[in-house]
């Protein structure tokens, strides 16, 4: 027999991020520019909300050479770019920027995020921890009594999902993120208090950390794990003291069972 008991310290929130590139592309370098092989480029959007890409040179090109086609490879994934963004790339040369290549299309994407499982085991997206937490869940039900029942009749309808959390403010020095990454406290601020519209985040709320392992694999116990949109947030400030966030939540979606996989053993 197992008994539960509260182990906030599992308890994370992480972003979801999506669309990123990827892989290799072979692009024509303007006339009359150069580069180097192992230069990074970045990738700057025309149409689009792409941003943070960048792409490694995979050999040199002289501003006279004939041939001026050039492998590039994806060093830096980004985020929110669409197969259809028109790019090009560009290097920051004696104070300007100098571009590179004519505009291009992203082409193919790769949804980075929870569809990938990536925050969970690689830890790339955590930018808070919470200590103690509440959830509800409402399913709404429709009648289906005919006429000349004798008893009401009833089918499931829409479940719906809300709770709160107390975020902590903590800095992650780890380097375990993306070469994107920004600093968590930056990331937190900008979920809690958005400048636009609200991102979607990860909520996985742990009732108990601990590791079962099953033919030499661990499975965390006991979490939940879903999408949200965090919907209030009150920062409470002592001096001396840990800040904290009450925030309040909304869930979009299922719940999702990434926690149960195996090799996520560490949140």
């Amino acid at each position: 027999m197992s008994i539960y008991t509260g182990n906030n310290g599992r308890i994370y929130i992480a972003r979801s991020t999506a669309s990123s590139i990827f892989g290799t592309r072979t692009l024509n370098i303007l006339s009359g520019v150069s580069v180097l092989k192992g230069q990074i480029l970045t990738l700057f959007t025309v149409d689009g909300d792409g941003k943070g890409a960048q792409m490694r040179a995979g050999s040199n090109v002289s501003p006279t050479a004939s041939s001026r086609a050039v492998e590039f490879t994806v060093v830096a994934g980004g985020f929110n770019y669409e197969a259809t963004d028109l790019v090009y790339l560009a290097t920051f040369f004696r104070g300007t920027w100098v571009r590179i290549t004519s505009n291009f299309s992203v082409g193919t994407v790769q949804t980075r995020g929870v569809d990938s499982e990536i925050e969970i085991i690689q830890e790339q997206y955590r930018i808070a921890k919470i200590r103690n937490w509440t959830f509800n869940s409402t399913s709404e039900v429709v009648e289906t009594t005919a006429l000349g029942d004798t008893v009401k009749s009833y089918s499931p309808s829409i479940t719906t999902g809300d709770g709160s959390a107390t975020l902590m403010f903590y800095e992650d020095n780890s380097n375990s993120g993306p070469v994107d990454r920004q600093k968590d406290i930056y990331e937190l601020v900008d979920i809690l208090f958005p400048r636009s519209t609200p991102p979607r985040v990860i909520l996985n709320l742990a009732v108990a950390g601990d590791v079962n392992n099953i033919n030499n694999q661990n499975f965390l116990r006991a979490n939940f794990l879903f999408n949200a949109y965090i919907t209030s947030a009150s920062v409470a400030v002592s001096y001396g003291e840990v800040v904290t966030v009450d925030t309040s939540f909304t869930v979009d979606g299922p719940l999702l069972d990434v926690p149960f996989k195996p090799g996520t053993v560490r949140l």
